[in-house]
């Protein structure tokens, strides 16, 4: 069901989010949906919580050891342009429906803390590689580049007829990270 509700949120919205159309999308029945998830918020919270589990996931399985000998910046750019690819292509509706919650949650405050939760995870990982770096500012720096990764990741879901090459990614990347080095 929260699959569903995923799906149903990269094609409607969160106003396409109901009971029903995630009975329908899923092929269960509506006292299915209604008996596991009491309100439509709760729908939304709990596939969010599924979204940041299956993409966590993902991005696990995409970091490698870094090696000492490694230029870890390149290292780094790599990894980040390999997320936001993944991100675009192997989960794009997944991408689509986080960009929906986070719409919702300025909208209806009792999802923040459970986003909060995900923007957390994702700023930790980004922290330990900024910190392997020897950044002096290293949360700062993780929270600038989450802002860029999610600011090309947006950018190519408005242009779905023209995707980001992997070299245009990386180039962004490298020259943020260089830039934050070289403080």
């Amino acid at each position: 069901m929260l699959a569903a509700t995923l799906r149903v949120l990269a094609r409607e919205g969160t106003r396409g989010v109901t009971h029903r159309a995630v009975a329908a999308e899923a092929g269960t029945s509506l006292r299915a949906t209604t008996y596991y998830f009491a309100s439509r918020e709760e729908l939304l919270r709990e596939s969010l919580r599924y979204y940041a589990e299956t993409a966590g996931s993902r991005l696990a399985h995409l970091a490698k050891p870094i090696a000492p000998d490694d230029d870890l910046t390149s290292v780094a750019a790599g990894l980040l342009t390999d997320i936001v690819l993944s991100d675009l292509t192997e989960d794009r509706e997944g991408l689509i429906s986080e960009y929906e919650l986070v719409l919702h949650v300025g909208r209806q405050p009792d999802l923040e803390e459970c986003y909060a939760t995900w923007q957390g995870r994702l700023e930790a990982v980004l922290f330990a590689y900024a910190a392997l770096a020897g950044s002096p500012s290293p949360k700062l720096d993780a929270q600038l580049v989450l802002a860029a990764v999610r600011g090309i990741e947006i950018a190519s879901l408005a242009s779905p007829s023209q995707p980001p090459a992997r070299e245009a990614i990386f180039a962004l990347f490298e020259r943020l990270l260089t830039g934050l080095a070289a403080r």
